[in-house]
């Protein structure tokens, strides 16, 4: 960037682990499940982090993910924290946004398949049901002042039926705008898709619904989401989506989410950065938050975890360059790997 240019206005970045993350943690194979009491601190970190946008529970049956079972405490305490983030939930039916809407929540994200076998495996009911209470969440929300987003899951790829007819797409998102929604989020949700097809869904979503506003939820399986970030970004989106350390997957996917999850939101962060787009995220704070989610986890799929950022990896390989230098070939590698692996 030459001297004197502004930077170029970021993408809104939304963290989803306290969501998504969790309910792709097995509690068995986590090393202790996850408190409530820990989890407003993670909370309270990415705020700290300055990530904008949250989503910090899910209102769901309990039975299904047990790990949100404490929603309505984890809202109340996050909305009366003060947090400076814009704080959502995912709500996936009528009886979930009531209860989003009793603990405080004023930011609901509804949640709709864009594959039908997807619907079915995930919601256990089907599109027009489905959109039938997308258009009665909206009104409650609507009534009591809040607002209502639309999450769009497997909107490039669904992992029964492969890639997503464009129409059946814009077709859908064409129903959700009708119901009054302004802002929709498109799934990843498998990690398959690429990034000429992000950028068609993402630009023919553009040109017909030019009043809304689109975001991408990122996903790894394929290593394609820092591409599929970017071609989002340059066909229209205005936001981009990830979990911190990198954990999280569907409840209706077969792979181990764990390692094949969320884009970790600090990978997103450094892509962003390097791009020279001006997130005003902490990077070096949040990559050291992933390190702690991924122990909490017991995984996860963060490489920023590792390194943190480009200058404190930089200065970690300085501290040790003399001694390199100084030292025969042959005898400079087992060290510096050991020293690296610390982080």
């Amino acid at each position: 960037m030459s001297p004197g240019t502004a930077p170029r206005p970021a993408p809104l970045v939304a963290d989803v682990f306290l969501r998504d993350g969790l309910q792709a943690v097995d509690p068995d194979r986590a090393r202790d499940r996850i408190p409530t009491s820990v989890k407003l601190e993670i909370l309270a970190e990415l705020d700290a982090c300055g990530v904008p946008e949250v989503e910090v529970t899910g209102f769901v049956h309990p039975r299904v993910i047990p790990n949100l079972s404490d929603a309505e405490e984890v809202a109340r305490r996050a909305v009366a924290s003060g947090a400076r983030a814009r704080l959502r939930a995912l709500v996936p039916n009528l009886r979930g946004a009531s209860r989003a809407l009793d603990a405080g929540i004023s930011k609901l994200a509804w949640l709709i398949a864009a594959s039908p076998t997807y619907q079915r495996l995930n919601s256990n009911t089907d599109q027009e049901r489905g959109l039938e209470e997308g258009a009665e969440v909206h009104r409650i929300v609507s009534g009591a002042g809040a607002e209502m987003v639309a999450a769009v899951a497997t909107a490039f790829v669904c992992p029964y039926e492969g890639v997503i007819a464009p129409e059946r797409l814009y077709s859908l998102v064409g129903r959700i705008a009708d119901l009054g929604v302004r802002e929709v989020w498109l799934g990843e949700s498998v990690g398959l898709a690429w990034p000429s097809l992000v950028a068609g869904r993402v630009s023919g979503l553009k040109e017909r619904f030019p009043s809304l506003r689109l975001g991408v939820h990122l996903h790894t399986l394929a290593g394609l989401a820092p591409a599929n970030a970017l071609a989002a970004l340059r066909a229209g989106a205005e936001m981009l989506e990830g979990a911190v350390g990198g954990v999280g997957a569907g409840i209706a996917l077969m792979h181990p989410s764990l390692e094949f999850g969320n884009y970790a939101t600090e990978d997103l962060n450094y892509l962003l950065t390097a791009e020279g787009l001006d997130t005003a995220i902490d990077q070096v704070r949040l990559a050291e938050l992933g390190r702690r989610v991924r122990e909490l986890a017991g995984g996860g799929g963060s490489r920023a975890a590792h390194f943190l950022s480009l200058e404190r990896y930089l200065e970690r390989s300085r501290s040790i360059q003399g001694r390199l230098e100084r030292s025969r070939p042959g005898d400079s590698q087992a060290q510096p790997a050991a020293e690296f692996r610390g982080g």
